[in-house]
């Protein structure tokens, strides 16, 4: 079934981008902060009311590296006629609910466990949460993406189009972003011919510093691959992230991030990840214990050599990949499973194939096999 959510248009400053999508999604953000109350104690092992708190001490590093970032979430608060520490403890959801050494319960588990210990033999490995892809060909480059997150976001969804005023790194850019009306935009294709995309990860050097959702945010401002890379590298972050990054000559990098540690991967003419590090710098301390996440990598790296190949149309290649089922529950199109009463399973909540050259952007709001793809032209 087909998902249209609204299409908000904004411009200006950082403030003044927020505010606007805050005022046309009101309803939206109202909605979203009232789901999370509920859901992140599970997530979480603590309220949201807790996270507000420990969420403090992470907004003096966001707005010493990142305060445009942290400018559009006031403005977002001010618009939404909301609680700004609310939101901005949201936004550290990746922090709070994807902490390394966090112990999630299996079946029999007590909720609510945690950062502490579950009973023995409870413990089960960190959620999966997206896959990310980019492939050249004939003179073309496509990248995509696939977020996974939790199915309340599928009725909070918005289409960015944003207007960014300013000049050089920090403004002067237009991007186009799907994503949650509460959360700032975490992925999406810019008019500097960029695409950026997020993976989760798991390292246990997880520390105080810049919470995820700023600097992603903050990564659709830079005017050039160099200049994503030095923002994401030289950021005192909070945890770490993978950064599939793509520009419209055709280039692919990946850059892998720890709290306290980066690697740089030349993802030539095919790259994809998902959940789990790859780097041999920084694979040998990963912490996620998945098994879906390298059979999602290895699988749209199959489906994507063998498409190519066969001289397949990339758009259309990146959408199959995105809408594959095999190794189900462990697909790379991910449904929720009324058979696992696991409560924390994420769902494939939007998917997106990008033509940076072309400044086009595929969009499924929910699962893609069922919702389809919308193109839009930044």
């Amino acid at each position: 079934m087909m998902h249209r959510p609204p299409v908000i248009e904004a411009s200006g400053s950082h403030h003044e981008v927020g505010r606007q999508i805050g005022e046309a999604a009101r309803d939206l953000v109202a909605q979203g902060l009232a789901a999370y109350e509920d859901r992140f104690p599970l997530l979480a092992g603590f309220s949201l009311a807790e996270a507000v708190g420990r969420a403090r001490a992470y907004l003096r590093p966001a707005e010493a590296y990142v305060p445009g970032a942290v400018e559009q979430l006031r403005g977002l608060a001010e618009g939404a006629n909301t609680s700004f520490e609310r939101l901005f403890a949201l936004n550290c959801s990746e922090e709070f609910t994807c902490a390394a050494d966090r112990v999630w319960p299996r079946e029999g588990g007590e909720p609510g466990d945690g950062g502490t210990a579950a009973r023995p033999g409870a413990a089960r490995p960190a959620p999966d949460h997206c896959t990310s892809f980019a492939v050249a060909a004939g003179g073309r480059l496509v990248s995509g993406h696939n977020e996974d997150w939790y199915p309340e976001d599928v009725d909070g969804l918005v289409i960015r189009k944003v207007r960014l005023a300013g000049a050089g790194a920090d403004g002067g850019v237009t991007y186009l972003s799907v994503g949650a009306a509460y959360d700032l935009p975490m992925t999406g294709l810019t008019s500097h011919g960029l695409t950026s995309a997020a993976n989760t990860v798991y390292y246990r050097d997880e520390r105080v510093g810049v919470p995820n959702n700023c600097l992603l945010t903050t990564v659709l401002q830079q005017p050039d691959l160099e200049h994503a890379r030095d923002i994401i590298t030289g950021s005192p972050r909070a945890r770490g992230s993978n950064h599939l990054l793509c520009d419209a000559g055709g280039r692919i990098w990946d850059v892998e991030t720890t709290g306290e540690r980066w690697a740089f991967i030349d993802g030539g003419a095919l790259f994809t990840h998902a959940n789990h590090f790859v780097s041999p710098e920084l694979a040998p301390g990963d912490a996620t214990g998945s098994e879906g996440s390298p059979k999602r990598r290895s699988r749209a790296a199959e489906l994507l050599a063998a498409g190519v190949a066969a001289g397949a149309d990339l758009v259309e290649l990146g959408r199959t990949v995105l809408c594959d089922h095999a190794n189900a529950p462990f697909s790379i199109c991910a449904h929720w499973d009324d058979s696992d009463p696991d409560e924390d399973q994420s769902v494939t909540t939007a998917s997106m194939v990008w033509e940076p050259a072309e400044g086009r952007a595929h969009i499924a709001c929910g699962q893609p096999c069922e919702a389809g793809y919308v193109t839009y032209q930044l």
